[in-house]
């Protein structure tokens, strides 16, 4: 795969030192059975708070650990379920444990073993069951189980198969590639571009083309914005990632008319467009909006250092990050005040239940 670019690798082999056992029975009802150093897997974020929700009735307090929040958010979730001396000691998170966090977990739970409706691969469940028992942690072993029993023997097959090598790996078009490609046409769209560059660029079986949907979705979101094309391609290969998220589409499209107006962008309009009034989070819905305004920030300084000009206020931004990134923490603490009284909307629907009964008999 290197050769035909290039570049060279050393790859170096590490082998595990402590054990990892795959449980002889599956959990069955999680929530009765779960048990200080417990992960709780799961691949939504609806998911992972239906289930801190279940914990919380029985008293668990768990550290809570998902893809979209902050790098400082996950690791002081993770600095509260390593401390011995904080009570939370059970973690529900998704698959976002697999990298970069160490953990005191001794048993990794997965609530499903499918993820988008697909068998997780085997590279995945290695990487997220690998979690429990890690060398240099207080267990000597690590142990792996599912919530269904008629998922434990699909894992341990799972966990069982060698990873596949990697037969072809990602390649993207830059900047000098879509242009010159542009030249051979006359006055392209930057989408129409993405499209004839991806249906008629031909590469061999090591690689293959990736980012192009991310980029078309990019792309078609700012369209109809006069901008140059070195300018558009640049704002569609930011960090920031849409997935129709009505927030961050609004958000990234601001940001392209600024340029277009020729404007720069200063904190101040940064924070009006984003209807910056950082305070306390009190519910879902205030720390869904924290977390859809941090990717936004963080777009700005990754823009800043492509155009300092036009995005003069790096410092200012930054530090309106950093308190984002506290404000989530914070909420993350209490994240038991966010979720709602499981009790009580039970008692409000039976209640709603025995009067439409009433007024039927009526």
């Amino acid at each position: 795969l290197l050769e035909p670019i290039g570049e060279t690798v050393k790859v170096v082999t590490y082998e595990r030192k402590t054990p990892l056992v795959v449980a002889k029975q599956a959990l069955g009802n999680m929530f009765t059975k779960v048990q200080p150093a417990d992960c709780i897997v799961c691949f939504s974020k609806k998911e992972i708070f239906a289930i801190t929700r279940q914990l919380q009735k029985r008293g668990i307090n768990p550290a809570v650990i998902y893809g979209s929040l902050p790098p400082g958010a996950k690791l002081a979730q993770a600095a509260k379920f390593n401390d011995p001396n904080d009570p939370c000691n059970v973690l529900v998170a998704t698959d976002a444990i697999g990298m970069g966090l160490n953990l005191n977990i001794r048993r990794i739970i997965f609530r499903t073993i499918t993820r988008s409706g697909k068998l997780v691969p085997n590279y995945a469940a290695l990487q997220i069951a690998g979690r429990a028992g890690r060398y240099g942690t207080k267990h000597e072993q690590g142990v792996v189980t599912t919530v269904k029993p008629g998922d434990l023997s699909l894992l341990e097959t799972i966990l069982a198969k060698p990873v596949e090598p990697i037969k072809a790996v990602g390649i993207a078009p830059n900047f000098e590639q879509i242009e010159e490609f542009s030249f051979h046409l006359r006055e392209p769209s930057f989408l129409s571009l993405l499209d004839m560059f991806d249906s008629i660029c031909s590469v061999s079986d090591h690689f293959f083309l990736c980012t192009i949907p991310k980029l078309k979705e990019m792309a078609t979101a700012i369209n109809d914005i006069p901008l140059t094309l070195k300018v558009r391609h640049t704002l569609c290969t930011s960090p920031i990632t849409l997935k129709q998220n009505k927030f961050l589409v609004e958000a990234f499209v601001n940001i392209a008319r600024r340029f277009s107006s020729g404007q720069p962008l200063t904190a101040d309009w940064l924070f009006e467009m984003v209807g910056w009034n950082p305070r306390s989070v009190n519910s879902l819905e205030d720390l869904a909006h924290l977390e859809n305004v941090y990717p936004v920030l963080e777009t700005y300084l990754w823009l800043s250092l492509r155009y300092p000009d036009m995005l003069p206020d790096e410092e200012i931004v930054r530090d309106g990050s950093i308190e984002i990134d506290n404000l989530i923490r914070e909420g993350m603490d209490n994240v038991s005040k966010l979720l709602p009284d499981v009790k009580q909307g039970s008692s409000k629907k039976r209640s709603k239940r025995k009067a439409e009964t009433a007024r039927g008999s009526g």
